[in-house]
């Protein structure tokens, strides 16, 4: 009976000692995967942090504010305490990396999904405005014969604010709209005689006067270059000439300061009026 008890004690020995270096085998073969998915992970991170570098780059090239750096930590958030998940200490910690760094890339990347909706969403809005801002000479080679601002009135005998600019231009020649948007008035204006004024959106309006034609009617969309009329001399005028006015959020502005690049587009400087938006 001893004898059975000495052979049963040490099978049993045998089998705790089997059981101890298979479960020694699977801590070794889980550390180096664990060990291994880490490092993945950590080229995984290298990428988002990439990622944020071009995130800036197209956050700026569609005139968003960058992502603030401290933002950026708040929504990583803090590391996650170690917990034991019932393997030895190595694998435990290999494990709580693991999960942490997990943690840290799925806040990343929520952000980051964000921030492209965002700079999509600025892009398609940059387009459209690009579009319907005044930017172009609606006198294709016109002389501006006056300026924006406080002078004599040829007419009228006084200094009075003149809200726009005269180009000159034969009876008869072609008025472009300068920027996209919709006829919003179309008629006789006081001293201004026939008009065609635009609604751009985006707070921007211009005035086309003294015309001797309008070729648009109320309503109807229009886009930069489209001729919109005949210029002519009708209205308190010295002679044939158009008289153009951009008018922003309200206000008159000198319209010289958007006849990019000498009446064609020029991303640059239409891209520097975007900016005060």
């Amino acid at each position: 009976m001893t004898m059975v008890s000495g052979y049963f004690g040490l099978d049993l020995f045998g089998l705790k000692s089997l059981r101890a270096d298979s479960m020694a085998r699977e801590n070794m073969v889980l550390k180096a995967q664990l060990a291994s998915l880490n490092r993945r992970l950590d080229g995984f991170e290298l990428t988002m942090k990439t990622l944020g570098s071009s995130d800036d780059q197209l956050r700026t090239s569609v005139n968003l504010p960058l992502i603030p750096e401290d933002m950026r930590k708040v929504a990583i958030g803090g590391v996650e305490e170690n917990r034991d998940y019932g393997v030895s200490a190595g694998a435990n910690e290999l494990i709580a990396n693991a999960t942490s760094t997990l943690s840290v890339l799925e806040r990343e990347a929520k952000l980051q999904e964000q921030s492209y909706v965002n700079i999509m969403n600025k892009y398609q809005t940059n387009q459209k405005l690009f579009a319907h801002i005044p930017a172009i000479d609606p006198i294709r080679g016109g002389i501006m014969t006056d300026g924006f601002g406080m002078r004599f009135h040829p007419i009228l005998h006084m200094r009075l604010m003149h809200e726009g600019i005269d180009i000159e231009a034969d009876i008869g020649s072609h008025v472009h709209a300068t920027g996209d948007g919709v006829v919003s008035y179309v008629g006789p204006r006081g001293g201004y005689g026939n008009v065609v004024e635009i609604d751009h959106g985006f707070g921007y309006t211009t005035l086309y006067a003294h015309l001797e034609k309008p070729l648009v009617r109320e309503g109807q969309k229009v886009k930069r270059g489209q001729v919109i009329a005949l210029s002519g001399n009708t209205g308190l005028s010295t002679g044939p000439h158009l008289h153009y006015e951009v008018i922003k959020n309200g206000v008159h502005v000198d319209p010289t300061a958007y006849f990019f690049n000498g009446g064609e587009y020029n991303g640059v400087r239409l891209y520097s009026e975007l900016a005060k938006n």
